[in-house]
């Protein structure tokens, strides 16, 4: 039982569409037809009880007008005034008090239905079923001095069975008929709105067996799955850079843990071989080793750093940082740990700013930008930092006197491992992290961060952070 309900599960979505769309519309259809059909079943059969009321009260009357010294051949005359008030179908019986036929009238090939005679005193109508036949039976009395009996009227609800039988199978067949049309255009309407998902199903292979590099052609529906379709590329767009930043990541790292594990290889096998015994060489192979070791931990700290900046993601609304006062703290740090260079603070505004930013993190890229213009200006040289307010933003600039960043280099300074002068980075001992962890520090809090050449010597590294209202 299980196989076959699973056999005939339908798996494709345009079938469960079709099927969706036809048993709802057959449902609809089907309820109000269902309302439909017995609403307009009552009205026949209270317009066929009017009906035979009338004739049946047209029948009293007109005994009841001939007095009450009416005779037999009285009843048997009014033949011809009795076939003006019959109508189609129905049946005029004359009965004595024995329920005798004394006339009987009728239309033509009317068939004879068997009536149980009941006495009454007044009129009274009922709906009896003979011969698998629904019909009216209605019955007055007649009194006079010469005759006592009863009028009896019969009708048969043929006009009726043969309405609602049409109506029955026209309801039938028009249901049968919306059915198979609204499953026809719902399997046709579920087609065209299906093969855009097709093409991003048919995307997604051609992704899982190629890579990224495949996108989605752009449909200009104006819907949802339009959406859905800029969504995917958007997202395969950010999927395949952070695929590339993780490659280049990888490799960039393998590159620059290579060299120092080299290094420290060498040293140790000079050691084995010729150090034991040499106190120079195991003093010069155990200080380049420990220089070697200090560089490795640099850069684990600084990969760690960043990728635990790149998961802090909270809500900072109500972080602040001082931007003055924490420049001046590393300022004067600075100041301490590099006494031949200079240090300038240009205050742009009256008033503390605070910035929405922890200070901590602050911190961290003001440390980056200033040990960047250290390490690469030469000595003496004078570094700039520069505090305003632009636009609800705290607004930092870095100005040093250093080498300059070559045009073609802006642009990729703020990448992971990236080195404008890669011999003098080396030789300053940088891994070409810091910027890449000051910018992601400045992205998150809303920010964004930027350098631009100097007209004279030097670059201008900006960052901007925004202040609290």
């Amino acid at each position: 039982m299980n196989k076959w309900r699973e056999y005939l599960k339908p798996t494709s979505l345009k079938i469960k569409w079709a099927l969706g769309a036809g048993a709802t519309i057959f449902f609809a259809f089907f309820t109000f037809s269902f309302f439909q059909y017995h609403a307009i079943d009552k009205w026949m059969l209270q317009e066929e009880e009017s009906s035979f009321n009338r004739v049946l009260d047209e029948l009293t009357v007109f005994y009841t007008q001939r007095g009450p010294k009416i005779t037999l051949e009285e009843i048997y005359d009014s033949r011809d005034l009795l076939n003006q008030i019959i109508e189609k179908d129905q049946t005029i019986r004359v009965l004595d008090r024995t329920g005798k036929e004394v006339l009987v009238l009728s239309s033509d090939h009317v068939p004879r239905y068997y009536v149980p005679f009941n006495p009454v005193k007044d009129k009274v109508v009922a709906l009896l079923e003979t011969n698998d036949k629904q019909i009216y039976v209605g019955r007055s009395r007649i009194t006079s001095e010469q005759f006592t009996g009863y009028v009896e009227l019969i009708q048969p609800l043929t006009r009726y069975e043969h309405v609602m039988s049409n109506l029955f199978w026209m309801m039938t067949f028009s249901g049968v008929g919306a059915l198979i049309l609204s499953a026809l255009f719902g399997y046709l309407l579920a087609k065209n709105f299906v093969k855009p998902l097709n093409k991003l199903s048919g995307t997604m292979r051609t992704i899982q067996k190629e890579g990224f590099q495949e996108k989605m052609e752009p449909i200009h529906s104006h819907d949802e799955i339009s959406e859905l379709s800029t969504i995917f590329n958007e997202l395969m767009e950010k999927l395949e850079k952070s695929f590339n930043q993780q490659q280049q990541f990888v490799e960039d790292a393998s590159h620059e843990l290579r060299t120092p594990v080299q290094i420290l290889e060498g040293h140790l096998s000079l050691l084995n071989r010729w150090g034991k015994k040499d106190p120079k060489v195991l003093e010069e192979s155990l200080h380049a080793s420990l220089q070697e070791l200090q560089r490795v931990k640099k850069l684990v700290e600084e990969l760690l750093d960043l990728t635990r900046t790149e998961r802090e993601i909270t809500d900072f609304s109500n972080e602040y940082s001082i931007v003055d006062e924490t420049v001046e703290k590393i300022v004067k740090d600075f100041k301490f740990l590099h006494q031949n260079e200079h240090f300038k603070i240009i205050q742009m505004t009256s008033h503390p700013t605070k910035a929405i930013i922890q200070t901590r993190h602050l911190e961290q890229v003001l440390t980056i930008l200033l040990d960047n213009a250290v390490k690469y200006s030469e000595k003496n040289s004078t570094t700039s930092i520069k505090i305003e307010e632009v636009d609800g933003f705290a607004k930092v600039s870095v100005k040093d006197q250093g080498f300059g960043i070559p045009i073609d280099d802006i642009p990729k300074v703020f990448n992971r491992f990236y080195r404008v002068d890669k011999a003098r980075s080396r030789e300053e001992g940088g891994n070409g992290l810091g910027l890449a962890i000051a910018k992601k520090i400045v992205e998150i809090y809303g920010g964004e961060i930027s350098v631009q050449q100097n007209n004279g010597k030097g670059s201008t590294f900006q960052f901007l952070i925004p202040i609290v209202k």
